[in-house]
């Protein structure tokens, strides 16, 4: 066999593998056995890499070069980092064509070791494991306090929001100014759209989204009771979610519509103010509608008015704002909402 084929069949093999003589002189090693001994050992005496003791390599040589059956022993080597490394070995007797016999020594690691590896690696996965247990407890505990710590704040923004519409409607009770009590009952109205839409967040656990069709309701709810049963609040919506930062503006937007609606459309008598809130897609249309005579000829409002604080709201949401007279005074505020995956 050509000694370029006899060494790449001696590379093929994982282990180490050396081809000795019967006295012990390496002819020739694979590539693992000469990272085993840090180095080409060829030609040297296999027992110069060796811890294990010369009586006991020739008595296993001896062995070897009787029977072409493997003869199994174990023997110590000198690692490059002067650690000593016990493998298994198994050598048997080769006849060369040219008739010299040569012994072919095969290196594996005892079961022992191999036991002893395979529980070093078990004992790393389970550290590791371990320690992404606590990880992810710590997370988690994190995450309870910290939801904990939302239901207190929102509880508390609630209660203080309470305590402002008490302290306006105290307000209003007591001032003899009607001017004084249209702008508090204005403020407290506007203040009341923001505890509803609040309150809906808080009673939902949802702090990035809402339901457009639940916060309508909630909206509405709220107007029914400002308004009296004169007013009759007719809504529909279409099933989607707002985001929290869509949701308050919108919900000051809807009061001051709703307001206008009733004050300036139905003027004092029973009526009916139709709100519809659609949605396709991102896109989401916000229609306020009332049977009263219509709207005048567009006039300048001041910032704090009605239609006023509507036109900034809606460019705070970036919406388009339209008015028309359909049989009665018909407004529609266009925008887009995207809540980027938030919504369940």
């Amino acid at each position: 066999m050509a000694a370029g084929v006899e060494q790449s069949l001696l590379d093929f093999f994982q282990e180490p593998v050396f081809l000795l003589t019967p006295q012990g002189r390496i002819m020739r090693v694979n590539a693992a056995g000469v990272r085993l001994v840090g180095g080409d050992p060829t030609g040297e005496h296999l027992g110069s890499r060796l811890e294990t003791s010369p009586d006991e390599l020739r008595a296993w040589l001896r062995c070897c070069s009787g029977t072409s059956s493997p003869v199994a022993g174990q023997l110590l080597f000198r690692q490059p980092d002067g650690a000593a490394r016990r493998l298994r070995v198994q050598g048997a007797r080769l006849r060369e064509a040219d008739g010299q016999v040569l012994i072919a020594a095969r290196c594996t690691v005892p079961e022992a070791d191999r036991f002893s590896l395979l529980k070093k690696e078990v004992a790393q996965l389970n550290a590791e494991a371990h320690a992404r247990r606590q990880r992810q407890a710590l997370l988690e505990e994190a995450l309870h306090r910290n939801t904990i710590l939302l239901r207190e704040l929102n509880h508390r923004v609630k209660n203080n929001i309470q305590l402002m519409v008490g302290l306006f409607s105290a307000a209003i009770r007591e001032t003899g100014s009607r001017e004084v009590r249209d702008a508090l009952q204005a403020a407290n109205q506007r203040l009341l759209a923001v505890s509803a839409a609040q309150a809906l967040m808080y009673e939902t656990q949802q702090i990035a989204t809402v339901s457009s069709a639940a916060f309508l309701q909630a909206l509405a709810h709220a107007f029914s009771a400002s308004f009296g049963p004169e007013v009759r609040l007719e809504v529909s919506a279409t099933e989607g979610h707002l985001t929290s930062d869509a949701t308050f503006p919108l919900a000051l937007i809807l009061n001051e519509l709703v307001t206008n609606a009733v004050k300036h459309g139905l003027c004092g008598r029973e009526g009916v103010v139709r709100i519809a809130l659609k949605r396709q897609g991102d896109e989401f249309t916000l229609i306020v509608q009332d049977d009263g005579p219509g709207i005048a000829a567009a006039t300048p409002e001041r910032r704090s008015s009605g239609l006023g604080l509507v036109k900034g709201l809606c460019r705070q949401l970036g919406a388009e704002l339209r008015v028309e007279n359909r049989n009665g005074t018909c407004i529609t505020v266009r925008f887009t909402d995207s809540c980027d995956g938030t919504c369940r």
